[in-house]
């Protein structure tokens, strides 16, 4: 199966599992060890990630980290063959057990890209939670995606991802009680600023790429820059006034709307993205 055909990644991908960090670093490390096409028994074998006949986490957790752009993987006769991507090896080599919170932030922003292979995860923070805002139901988000996929969904994942420790749950994004949600934005840190950078600058890249100064609406509606993290426009100028204190961006504020020219490449960013950890 090649990365085209992942495009259609169907909504229940998950099974019944969320993405645990300690997984996505065992899928790491076995694409980092060159092997050649395993079967999910034998990556079982491998990784220690249980996986049985009819399900388990082997097959999820291969699809989570190449929605999360750390691999790509072939898939030829119902076995595997990964490979990691230049950022998957910049974050086995920076954080190889994942503890950082700046990694946890980095592979929920990949995951929610309003280009991402995880369809699910990139309708909610694109489309469903900028509508509703803070609170919501689970009936609410079950009807919402029923109209938008004319399909049921196994939202456990989704809830655990969120909820747990051993997913993205110390990022804080989302809580949940009695069915009941509450999102909470992400707040601005400034050891984070070159994941802030490079989640923007590299869909820059890829929508905008003959283009060197945009204007914030570009930033806003075509790029959809902020939604992963929840923000504002107040937040997203508050970010922008950071990159362009270390030089990554110049803003142009006498202008309405005000314009943004591009200093640096998506690439300078990601080679950077742990450099402002102390």
């Amino acid at each position: 199966m090649s990365n085209l055909e992942l495009k259609v990644y169907h909504l229940n991908f998950h099974q019944s599992f969320a993405p645990e960090t300690e997984s996505i670093n065992r899928i790491l490390s076995l694409a980092n060890s060159n092997v050649d096409f395993l079967t999910k028994e034998e990556i079982s074998e491998q990784t220690s990630i249980p996986t049985g006949k009819s399900s388990g986490k082997v097959e999820p957790h291969i699809y989570y980290a190449a929605a999360m752009k750390l691999i790509t993987f072939e898939k030829v006769s119902g076995k595997y063959k990964c490979e990691l991507t230049i950022l998957g090896k910049l974050v086995l080599l920076e954080d190889p057990y994942m503890v950082e919170n700046l990694s946890k932030l980095l592979l929920h922003t990949m995951l929610v890209d309003s280009h991402s292979l995880a369809s699910l995860w990139s309708y909610l923070f694109n489309e469903f939670i900028p509508k509703v805002m803070n609170n919501f139901n689970n009936d609410q988000i079950q009807n919402a995606i029923e109209r938008k996929f004319e399909a049921n969904v196994n939202l456990t994942p989704f809830r655990t991802c969120y909820t747990s420790d051993l997913s993205l749950g110390s990022l804080g994004l989302i809580k949940i009680e009695d069915k009941e949600y509450s999102v909470n934005p992400h707040k601005l840190k400034r050891e984070n600023l070159y994941v802030y950078a490079f989640a923007l600058l590299s869909k820059w890249e890829e929508l905008l790429p003959d283009q060197t100064e945009i204007t914030i609406d570009d930033i806003l509606n075509t790029l959809n820059f902020g939604k992963a993290f929840i923000w504002d426009e107040k937040q997203i100028r508050d970010v922008l006034d950071l990159m362009q204190d270390i030089g990554l961006v110049k803003l142009n504020a006498q202008l309405s709307p005000i314009t943004i020219i591009k200093n640096q490449s998506a690439e300078h960013c990601m080679k950077n993205l742990y450099s402002l950890l102390i």
